[in-house]
Formats: structure tokens, sequence, C-alpha cells
């Protein structure tokens, strides 16, 4: 596979630090993330499951993401299948394939990785022949949209429940089990739902009529649940890619569940109940993945981050152990009336990692239709503090279209924003607001759940309201497209019959829906029309006596609770936090193993923080190689490589000052991709103490295969930088056999010129001449490589200069950087 045809190669490479590559397995999985590469690296859900699965000695566990629109192309016309990145395993020869389950936008993903796997779409298609599709995550509490594609489902959490999914898959194999043996088997397991073991039927109005059981004794299925946070396994030792991901850092979950009840809010039903992880286990978690990976920042995780009962212990323990090697720690997931100033001091210890408030609704009596449980005082005073800690920007985040919502409502959402902005004023901050709107979309397993959407009409007037009222604040904007909000809604409560609709909507080109270049509204009624499917009927008002499509999946808590929920929303009435007062008998807690599980001893052993290294800065310059896969990193992934790199092997780099302090080194050049090279240079600043021998053997202990440090020396710290001393670089460049007879005449032609000028178009639209002929030095051929010494220009040019074909591209060439020529002053 060419991967130098496509935008990001590094989405495809494979071979990063952490990564588990096991050629000989008897049960192959492949764990499958419907979307790009680096918002799938980012899912911690995925990265736990890999490490449990490769624990095992007999089970291979590999990723494979859904490809970019321009990799699609390529797979196509080269006739290539999905493939794992670890072993190149197409998809159709894995014993299981898992698909997570995050967002409804990605639907079309999962059925266009399907067939660029050769794996027929409709599980009833399916036989012992092919790999069993199954599927986890958030929507699996309605995978109905998606049931007639997947052979199982698993509701819950998987930490435990994917070593038994494993197990049975297994036993089946040696057994030799067709498939119909294969999902009695699953069925077995707790919190596996067989969508081929449950009949709709409908009444006339459309509406479900009844969920029939094939097996009555099945009659619904119920979530799995972990008990204990503290003993299930985390990854410590993580993949780290090459490239940058959405969320690039340690990330720790330090709580799963909320007991605050929010109404809109489907997460916090689904993952209850409440379970923390001690403050000595996440401080575990946390130097372990420091150490393994480089990354220099922490995100502790949970739906209310603020919550976690230890957690200004926590995060002053974790500034006093990190703060002098510039390690930062967000919040991700603050709620407003949790911040304490002190808080707040200890996270801008090292840098300000962002400020994000989540108020939902604009007016008090919307805050407590949702059960939100702060007030305006309680944000207002939050902005404050923030903004005098020295925050310049905080966001917030609303919704509009909330149950019970008017015109009022919406007019509170920028006079709240208003007045947050104010706070900066009164603070001595001139602080901004940026404020982000979405649109309400009913989840199941909520008390909206038989609530309307509003239609796409009503969120573009509203959008439209909102953008009038904050420009005239002065307030940034931001808003969820109005087309998603609506397509989401429509499988979020939607049912089988939608099936056919996302076939179509594949076979029309739809993929990526969720981003907002490739969604196309035009495609998807094109879809719903040649289905005969009316999108707005999902949006409708559910009856409380209705049937709903996940009926015969328990999420733990019950329908009367949720019913009772409802009216309490009606009436404005709050449902207390079950944390601090009494239980609200929601269903889910046995009060045994099922349980509310909080962190109560806010004692955290200290470890004494390392001294900070000696400030007296040395410069060490380094040679480096770049060859085989990782000639396909970008200048800018090599250089997050080196920055994981230098504190995984710990060398003493000094960083930068100012807002966001870097490590402080420096590149010769920025190679081209695709370019292998064995002449690469680099300059660090560290501190002194530690010699050049021991930077280098630190460093290759820390680096992937195919970049390896070849020399390393200290020079004096007020060297000039390295590419300032570049006099001219010499490449080999290969061509095919066929050039062998041409390319010594073409040199000879070539140096014939007195000058040879070509043009470049920089991203800003500016031309730049460069005279190709004056900028090289040396010039001969051997066979069908070119040995060249040339000064500016990139070897690809010279490449097409010489040869005199200007579409080359770099798959038609290999091209190798053997050595950089430095002035005088250069001392390595």
């Amino acid at each position: 596979m060419n991967l130098l045809a496509v935008e990001k190669p590094a989405r495809y490479m494979g071979g990063e630090m952490g990564s588990v590559r096991k050629t000989v397995a008897e049960l192959r999985i492949a764990l499958a993330f419907p979307d790009v590469y680096e918002v799938g690296m980012s899912h911690l859900g995925l990265r736990v499951l890999y490490q449990i699965l490769n624990s095992a000695e007999d089970i291979a566990a590999e990723r494979v993401f859904a490809p970019w629109p321009d990799m699609e192309r390529q797979m196509k016309a080269d006739g290539d299948r999905l493939a794992t990145l670890e072993t190149a395993t197409p998809l159709a020869e894995c014993d299981l394939v898992g698909f997570t389950l995050q967002y409804e936008l990605s639907y079309t993903n999962i059925l266009s990785m399907l067939r660029l796997a050769a794996i027929p779409l409709l599980a009833a298609e399916r036989n012992a022949s092919h790999p069993l599709i199954i599927a986890g995550g958030p929507c699996a509490y309605n995978p109905e949209p998606l049931a007639p594609f997947f052979d199982a489902v698993l509701l819950g959490d998987g930490e435990e429940a994917i070593l038994e999914v494993a197990a049975a898959v297994l036993e089946s194999k040696r057994l030799g089990e067709d498939r119909a043996a294969q999902l009695e088997r699953l069925a077995a397991i707790e919190g596996m739902y067989i969508p081929a073991f449950f009949v709709p039927s409908y009444n006339d109005d459309g509406t479900v009529s009844k969920i029939i059981p094939v097996k009555p004794e099945q009659a619904r299925v119920r979530r799995r649940f972990l008990s204990n946070l503290d003993e299930a396994p985390y990854p410590t030792e993580p993949v780290v890619p090459f490239m940058k991901t959405v969320h690039d850092r340690v990330a720790v979950e330090i709580a799963r569940g909320c007991t605050r009840g929010c109404r809109f809010c489907q997460a916090g039903y689904i993952y209850r109940p409440l379970r923390e992880r001690s403050p000595e286990t996440i401080l575990s978690h946390v130097q372990k993945s420091l150490r393994a990976t480089g990354y220099d920042e922490i995100s502790l995780l949970s739906l209310s981050t603020g919550d976690y009962s230890c957690i200004s212990p926590l995060i002053s323990e974790m500034m006093s152990r990190y703060a002098h090697n510039r390690i930062a720690v967000s919040l991700p997931s603050l709620r407003v009336g949790t911040l304490t100033e002190g808080l707040i001091e200890d996270i801008k210890k090292v840098r300000k990692t962002g400020f994000t408030l989540a108020p939902e609704a604009g007016s008090e009596r919307m805050r407590r239709v949702i059960n939100k449980g702060i007030t305006e005082e309680d944000l207002l005073e939050t902005a404050f503090n923030v903004y005098q800690a020295g925050w310049r920007t905080i966001k917030l985040y609303f919704m509009i279209g909330l149950p019970g919502e008017t015109v009022e409502d919406v007019t509170q959402i920028a006079a709240l924003a208003r007045q947050v902005k104010n706070q900066g004023k009164l603070s001595g901050n001139p602080g901004e607001v940026n404020v982000a709107v979405s649109t309400f979309v009913p989840k199941a397993h909520t008390p909206f759940q038989w609530e309307p959407q509003i239609s796409t009409d009503e969120v573009l007037d509203r959008q439209y309201q909102l953008h009038t009222e904050l420009k005239q604040r002065k307030l940034r904007f931001k808003w969820q497209d109005a087309p998603l909000s609506f397509l989401e809604g429509v499988f979020a409560r939607g049912d089988r019959r939608l099936a056919a609709v996302l076939i179509q909507a594949v076979d029309l080109g739809c993929r990526f829906d969720g981003w907002r270049e490739h969604f196309s509204q035009e495609r998807w009624q094109q879809a719903f029309q040649k289905c005969g499917v009316q999108p707005e009927w999902y949006l409708r008002r559910r009856e409380t006596s209705e049937i709903l499509p996940w009926d015969h999946l328990d999420c733990g808590v019950t329908r009367d609770f949720l019913l009772a929920e409802r009216e309490n929303a009606l009436k404005e009435a709050a449902t207390p936090d079950c944390r601090f007062g009494r239980c609200s008998a929601c269903g889910v807690c046995d009060f045994t193993s099922v349980t509310n599980k909080l962190s109560t001893d806010a004692t955290i052993s200290a470890e004494t923080a390392s001294e900070a290294a000696d400030e007296n800065a040395v410069r060490v310059r380094l040679r480096f190689s770049k060859t085989d896969a990782m000639r396909y990193l970008s200048h800018l992934e090599l250089l997050t490589v080196f920055t994981r790199a230098v504190s995984r092997g710990e060398v003493p780099i000094l960083f930068s000052q100012g807002f966001h302090p870097h490590p402080r080194f420096s590149f010769a050049t920025a190679t081209s991709v695709g370019v292998e090279s064995t002449a690469e240079y680099m300059d660090m600043v560290v501190a002194a103490g530690m010699g050049a021998d021991e930077i280098k053997y630190r460093l290759n202990e820390a680096l992937p295969a195919g970049i390896a440090i070849m020399e390393a020396a200290l020079i004096d710290v007020k060297t000039p930088a390295l590419s300032t001393l570049i006099e001219a670089t010499r490449y080999r460049i290969i061509f095919d056999s066929l050039w062998s007879e041409k390319l010594p005449d073409l040199c000879v032609q070539f140096m014939a010129h007195d000058s040879f000028v070509i043009q470049r178009t920089k991203k800003k639209g500016e031309v730049q001449t460069v005279d190709l002929r004056k900028e090289v030095f040396l010039l001969s051929a051997s066979g069908s490589a070119l040995d060249l010494v040339a000064g500016r220009g990139k070897p690809l040019e010279f490449a097409r200069a010489i040869s005199g074909n200007p579409e080359l591209q770099s798959d038609d060439v290999r091209i190798q950087k053997l050595e950089v020529h430095f002035t005088a002053v250069h001392t390595i």
C-alpha cells in the first residue's frame, strides 16, 4: 500500500511504542473504532480492552480505524481489503470484530468498514466462516438501527465481560461450532444481547406492537456491572501514537457513574452506580503511565471530575510530584460549584489547560426542569475565581430545545453569558467568553426519552436568535449544525427499520457524517425517500404507554423511576443527589456488589518530589536516522516522538518560558515525508550533569524502531543554530530500473543549464522562486540512481527537474538522505 498517496500516513503505519504484535495467536480480535485514527486513539475504552485481551497468551487484539476518504479511494483503486494495524490481517480473517458505538453519526462508517473488509453487512448472511461482529459502548443501549448488522451487543462494563466473550468464541472455534451454536454461547454471558433472538413487530401507525423473545426465558437483557473500579485493569503502557491525537495525554478514569441525576444526561443513568478509584490507585496509574508514554499532561476523567471525593488532595499531590517537570493536570468535566479557589490555584501551576463550565440552560427555571442543581450565583462566583486566577477565556456550554423551553429561556442564555464576561472586569481581567450551544437530543433510558426533539426549523430560529443577542453583547458563538442534530435524534431513538436507510446512505456515499465537511443532507434525504421512511416521525413525542424499541434492554434504572423523574421535571421539582442524601430508588443498586463506592479516605501518602534538575544548561547535538516506516512521519509528528522520548528516557530536558512551556530542542531541517535518512540532526538544551553517551543510550531505549541516535556530543550553548550552518545535503534518488540508460545523459543535460528556475506557491498564496541549477554542486548517475549534492531545494523538485518529468510523485522514486555538509563551526 502506497502511504505517500494519502494525507496522513501515520494513521495507517502501525508500529507505535506500546503496540502489541502477535504473529501467532489462537484467537485474533480486531478492535474497530468507526472514526479516524486520531479520534479512536483518544478513546480510553479502546486502550483498556486492548491491554486486557493482549494480556492473554492465546489472544491477539489488534486495532482498525475508519480510513479517511483519501485512503478509502486508494484502497479501492488498489483492490486492498481493510486490515489491522498490527499484523495487516484482513478483518475477514479475524475471529471477531468488535465495534465501539460512541456516536450515532458514525454508523455509516461501520457499514463502510465492513464493506471494505468484504464482510457481508447483514448478520443473517454470515456464517461460521465469517468473523463474529459485535458491539459495545454508550450507543449499545439502543442498538436497534444497527441490530441487523451485529451478531451480538454487549451492554455495560466490558472489563470482565470481554474475556468471557473471548473464551466463549475460542471454545466454539475449537469445537468447530456453527454460527447458531456460537450465538447460544454468547447469549449465556451476562450483558450479551443477541439481536437475532428478539423479533419486533409493528402496529399500523408505525409504533412497536411487541418485541418477541425467541427464547421466552430471556425476555430482557440486563447490562453488565463492574463492582470495583480499583480492581479493574488499566493500561499503564498504552500505545503512544506518532501523530497528535484529539486527546494527547495520559487519561485516567477516576470515577465511573454519577449521582447528580441531570434528566437529559444518558451517561448519568447508564453508568450508574457511582464507583470511585482510590487516590493511591490513581497516583500509581499516573506514575506508570507517564514513565511509559512521555506525555506532559494528565487528564482526570469522570462524568463530573470536581465531584470526586478526594479531588483537592489528589490534585495537590500531583502538583507536588510533577509540576517541576512541567506536567499539567486537566479536569475536562468540571461542574459549577465544585471548583474551590485552592483547586483553581493548583490547576494553573504548570499551565492553564482551559476552562469549560456547563450551566446547560440559561434560566433558573430550566435548570430546575433538568435537575442541574446549580444557581446563577454559583456560576458567577466560579467565573470570578477563574478570571482572578489568570484565565482569559471561559467556555460556556448550553443546550437549546430542552423540554418546556421558551423564547425567554433562550434569551437568558445570552444574558447569563454576558454576566459571566462581566466577572472578568470585576476581577481586573479583560475576560472573554465563548458560548457553545448544542441542540438537545432525547436519549434512551433517560426521563426525557418520551419527549419530542424540536424541528430543524425551530433549531435554526433559536440559533439565529442567540446569534443576534450574543453579537450585541460582543460574545463569541459556536453551534452544532441543525441537520446533524436532526440525524442524531433519528438514530438515537430509532428502530430496526432504519437499517435499510443506513445501507442506502452508504450506497450514496455517506461517510464521516459527524464531520461537517463530509456530511451531506441531500444524500440522507435521498436515502430516507428511497426507503419510504419519514425521519421526522422518530423525533415525535412518545406516549408513556408506548413500547419503545429498546424496552427489552435493561440498563438497571427502572421505567417507574424514569417516569417519576419526568413528572418531577414537569413540576420543576428537585431530586436530591443520593451521594449525600437518601436513596432515590432508581433500581440500579443491590447494595452488596452493585452500589455506590466512594473514596472516603482523603489521606494521600505523599511522595517527595524529585529535585529540579540543575539549571546550568548545556547543549547536546545529535545525529539520528529515520528509516523504514518512520520515513512517513511528518516533521510535526517527529517532534512529538522526541517530546515523548525525552520524557520516557528521563533526559533532563529544559523548557521554554511562557504560557505553554515546550522542551528546548530544534531540528536542522524538516525532511520531507517519505524520505529515508541517516543524516538527521537536532540540538537539545539539557541540564548539566548527564553525558552525551548516556543521553544517546536513554533516547535509543525510548525511541521506536526506525529512529536511532547514531552520534551525540556536548557543544557550547552559544553555538549557532544548526539551520544556519547547513551548506549542502547529499541525496540518493532511486528511479525505476527503466531509467538506467537515460539518467547519465539527463545529468549532463541538466548541468549544462545556466539556470533552472521553478516557482513554489506557499499556503498563503505567495510565490517563491528557486533556481535549482545554482543549488546543485555535484550530480552523477549510477544505474537507476542519482547521487546529488545540493543546497536549497527539495529532493523531489530536483528529481523532476533532472528527469524532465514535472508529474513525478514521491511514490515514483525512493529518496535517501545520506549526508549533510556543515560549515566549520559544526562539531559532530
